[in-house]
């Protein structure tokens, strides 16, 4: 029965596509009451336009088949917008599972409106194109995309577009944590679409700014994303926006009933419209709140029974992975130790599965990106060409007429190219520096996840082995157990402080005096640490590399003066931040032949980055100092 099912669906398919071929070949194109034809045209457009963005993300293979009879309709028309339209259905199609492929289809539609200068076009293409280069981090010109739709968009008076591109810029300040930008994007979203009656942008704008650290007011956040619902709720298609939201709700609510009552709301909408991360964000969230309930059994069956057979069956790894490590928190609730290891075992192996898949698509996206660039490169010379072989007359004709002048030029000319090329040096060596730091921070990063994973499953395992072991003294056995649940969470406290996002977490104060505690804990270092009162409000970077370079400084005196006394000030001088530190440790001979340590040469490259300047001080027997400053500019007081 499913082979004669599938068959007749193929035929089925076949002969609509053959109908629409025979009925604008011969009724559309070729009849003679041309009053008609095109708006039948444009309505069998629309609606299959329509089909294509319901099913882009619960069925993206309808969506394909929706869209390429859009293209062999639009191919048998005279309009450029049709043709550019099909295309730019087929590439959204091809989003959720083959970005390459959709790459390629939205630059076809990009080229057709480019040639016939269709502006209205290349607003919407300019912004899903950026999402591309979003796609594989490549901010700068995702960034150049969405300013140039904004300013065809307001060339052409097209609010959609503006409030549209202001998001998704606002998305990419909010993910590098520039949020003073990111808040005035989202308003400046917020502003055209409210003007302009856009209530689905409205209602994204709205639920964007109902986050932290634009809003920490628990009441006010659900009033706004409540707010974004009474908007979505005048639009058509706006399920998944509406199921996110109802999630972003129930997480607000502390009463576990009144956070399952929009859990359930959203998981309604994602099984009503096909939307599995909306399952999956549900059921996981549901989990938890069950967990609050000491409802273990619905927690349980939340999980096992729902959202972990439907990640297996999607091959959703990211989300398995999630999945994995919330059913663990719930076998650990009810003492289960042995099925919470295997459980973290497996959310480690669907992450790792999951990070090597998103790796080979972020390199075929940036193959495809770097493709185009190549061959746009190519066109350019070949113009150029042709203009100088053009034009070659007359430039033999303005060289011997200027030629006295020109040997002034040459000379001016190679002047400024060496002083250019010097500063280019520069540039490139501050670029490759930044990018080596970026890679060393990512990979401490990935460290630190992965300690945290290990920590996790180690203590679980040494837990749940102590559990099964018979002591003769029971308080004996509950004082290795609390030591050792100690342990694993000072590891993870340390995993937490290896990856930047510490930055949203912790103060500066609390970041400084933290790694303080870690390194005297585990070394034989005599820390003395003096911090201001207060500081300015700090750029993310200059906190970054300021504790990175702290780190460093530390490192260093542990492995070469060990027991020694540490003293490490940081604090403020007029309008810089500066750090001083000093060790009576064996120090060590500075000279033209002697080679400084990576740890030294990192040191004075993060100064460098930020503006600052490091200053050493050091000779055998009379220990080690440094005297770091770094420049400010903002100086809004932050406690």
């Amino acid at each position: 029965m499913v082979f004669k099912f599938e068959f007749v669906k193929i035929v089925l398919t076949a002969l609509f596509v053959g109908l629409c071929n025979f009925f604008f070949l011969n009724v559309v194109i070729g009849g003679n009451d041309s009053s008609g034809k095109g708006s039948v045209a444009n309505d069998t457009l629309k609606t299959l336009g329509f089909l294509v963005e319901k099913n882009k993300i619960s069925n993206s293979a309808e969506a394909i088949k929706y869209a390429r009879i859009a293209l062999v309709i639009a191919s048998q028309t005279e309009s450029k917008n049709d043709l550019v339209d099909a295309y730019k259905w087929i590439g959204k199609a091809y989003w959720q599972n083959q970005k390459d492929s959709s790459y390629y289809y939205f630059n076809k539609a990009l080229t057709i409106a480019t040639n016939y200068n269709l502006i209205n076009q290349k607003v919407h293409l300019f912004y899903n194109i950026a999402n591309f280069s979003t796609a594989a981090f490549n901010y700068k010109d995702a960034m150049s995309l969405l300013d140039s739709s904004i300013r065809l968009a307001e060339l052409v008076k097209d609010p959609e577009g503006i409030a549209n591109a202001y998001i998704a810029i606002g998305h990419m300040q909010y993910i590098s944590h520039d949020y003073d930008n990111a808040r005035k994007s989202y308003s400046s979203a917020l502003n055209v679409a409210k003007k302009e009656t856009l209530y689905k942008q409205t209602a994204v704008a709205i639920s964007n700014l109902a986050r932290q650290p634009f809003e920490n007011d628990k009441k006010k956040m659900i009033a706004m994303q409540k707010d974004a619902l009474a908007n979505l709720s005048r639009t058509q298609g706006t399920e998944e926006e509406k199921a996110y939201i109802y999630i972003n709700i129930g997480s607000l609510y502390s009463i576990p009933d009144s956070a399952l009552f929009y859990y359930k709301l959203a998981l309604d909408l994602g099984l009503n419209s096909n939307l599995p991360k909306v399952l999956f964000g549900a059921y996981n969230n549901m989990a938890y709140s069950y967990l609050d309930k000491r409802d273990i059994a619905a927690a349980e069956a939340c999980l096992k029974n729902n959202a972990i057979p439907l990640a297996l069956e999607q091959k959703d790894n990211d989300w398995l992975a999630s999945l994995y490590d919330t059913y663990a928190d719930v076998c650990v609730t009810k003492g289960d130790y042995k099925s919470a290891y295997n459980l973290q075992t497996k959310s480690i192996k669907a992450r790792k599965i999951d990070t090597q898949q998103k790796a080979a698509e972020q390199i075929r996206l940036l193959a495809a990106l770097l493709d185009l660039k190549s061959k746009e490169l190519i066109i350019q010379n070949e113009e150029k060409e042709l203009l100088l072989k053009n034009n070659k007359l007359k430039q033999v004709e303005l060289w011997l007429a200027i030629a006295l002048l020109l040997v002034v030029a040459s000379v001016f000319t190679m002047f400024f190219l060496q002083q250019r090329s010097r500063a280019k040096f520069q540039r490139e060596q501050i670029g490759s520096a930044k990018r080596i730091i970026e890679m060393e921070e990512t990979e401490k990063g990935r460290t630190a996840r992965e300690l945290h994973d290990l920590t996790g499953q180690l203590v679980l395992g040494i837990s749940g082995t102590i559990e099964n072991i018979d002591f003769p003294d029971q308080e004996m056995k509950d004082q290795i157990k609390a030591r050792i649940k100690e342990l694993g969470t000072s590891i993870r406290q340390i995993s937490h402080r290896m990856n930047r996002a510490m930055i949203e977490h912790f103060t500066f104060n609390e970041m400084i005096t933290g790694l303080c505690e870690d390194v005297q804990k585990f070394s034989r270092l005599h820390i003395d640490l003096e911090l201001a009162e207060e500081f300015p409000q700090l750029p993310n970077e200059l906190v970054l590399h300021v504790y990175r370079i702290t780190q460093e400084l530390l490192t260093n005196a542990g492995k070469y003066a060990s027991n020694s006394q540490v003293v490490i000030n940081i604090g403020m001088n007029n309008d810089k931040l500066v750090l001083s530190y000093s060790d009576n440790g064996p120090g060590f001979k500075m000279g033209e032949k002697s080679k400084p340590s990576m740890g030294i040469l990192n040191i004075f490259e993060r100064a460098k980055l930020v503006g600052g300047k490091a200053e050493l001080t050091t000779a055998p027997g009379d220990g080690t100092s440094w005297l770091i400053s770094f420049p400010l500019v903002n100086k809004n007081v932050k406690n």
